[in-house]
């Protein structure tokens, strides 16, 4: 099993590959591309294949390619949401400008498929090919209905839509990450599982997210305390908290949600809501999702790789940002 580190070296030089013409949309699209990131899913695809029996490096432009993809949809999403900041750096379209900004990501997702031609596996078996091209066309346009719920949401909050959201928009190119691995390797019989696995992975790091988007520590998420508050999301920490309150509470709640209330008022809200309980809600919740990942992955394969996914779902509950 290739190490994490050696993997993930091999996959930025692939990238700093594709991505090294001279024209501004590529330099725009590299601007966040290798500003940072977990890089989860290009792990994903890499533990998955090599629990197969495969070898990780045969596969590195697969892992790009999910990068890729992630990349282009976050760089639309900050348009969106008119943000100044990802990763600890100013956004695409705030240093290159909106149009610049939108071929950026129009042209990392076409490289997304791009990439996928280089793919060892899939270059020796059409079938291979032919199915991961399927499914990164599929998983996009899941993620993009999933982000048409993210902008245009209902006026009241409903855990239906909201896990709807999540399944489309976050546990998207987690599910293609594992199908990629399982192509690679020829296990189209492990689909479902594969599948499974992806959509609990996804779910579990949106559950953290947002737990962390209301209660986490400013030091460590490197946001401001209650971010999400702020923000006016509609998330199931925020519903659950507003659920539990008492009348005075939830008065003080929706006096702060969505509005440019001060630290003080802000810092009061969220110490109350963490009196609530709901972080032990939460948790209890992620538990069953994380039940659901570590038994789909009982059919992914075994040894060492199995392992490191089994500890990339572990940890994504531990996490702190």
């Amino acid at each position: 099993m290739i190490s994490q580190d050696e993997f993930l070296k091999n996959v930025e030089l692939y990238l700093k590959g594709l991505l090294s013409k001279e024209y501004d949309v590529y330099k725009a699209s590299a601007h966040l591309v290798f500003a940072g990131g977990k890089r989860l899913r290009p792990l994903i695809v890499a533990r998955t294949y090599e629990s197969l029996g495969g070898n990780a490096l045969e596969i590195i432009p697969a892992a790009a390619s999910v990068e890729l993809v992630h990349n282009f949809t976050l760089i639309h999403d900050d348009i969106m949401d008119n943000d100044d900041f990802r990763r600890g750096v100013p956004t695409v379209h705030r240093v290159f400008g909106v149009p610049i900004a939108i071929l950026a990501g129009d042209l990392l997702f076409a490289m997304g498929y791009k990439a996928l031609e280089d793919v060892k596996p899939y270059k020796e078996d059409e079938k291979k090919f032919h199915k991961a091209v399927s499914a990164l066309t599929k998983y996009v346009i899941e993620l993009c209905e999933g982000q048409n719920i993210d902008v245009a949401p209902p006026t009241q909050f409903r855990e239906e839509v909201y896990y709807e959201l999540i399944k489309k928009k976050t546990s998207s190119l987690f599910i293609l990450s594992s199908l990629y691995g399982i192509y690679a390797a020829g296990r189209f019989d492990l689909e479902e599982y594969a599948k499974k696995f992806g959509e609990n992975f996804g779910i579990i790091f949106q559950l953290t997210d947002d737990l962390l988007g209301l209660i986490g520590d400013p030091n460590i998420t490197k946001k401001p305390v209650g971010s999400d508050l702020r923000e006016g999301k509609s998330t199931l920490p925020i519903y659950l908290a507003i659920k539990k309150a008492d009348n005075e509470l939830r008065n003080k709640i929706l006096s702060v949600y969505g509005k440019k209330a001060g630290e003080q008022e802000i810092n009061y809200v969220v110490k109350r809501i963490k009196e609530l309980g709901i972080e032990e809600d939460i948790k209890k919740i992620i538990n069953v999702y994380v039940e659901g990942a570590l038994s789909a992955l009982k059919h992914l394969g075994s040894g060492e790789p199995n392992s490191e996914l089994i500890k990339m779902v572990n940890s994504l509950v531990e996490r702190q940002r």
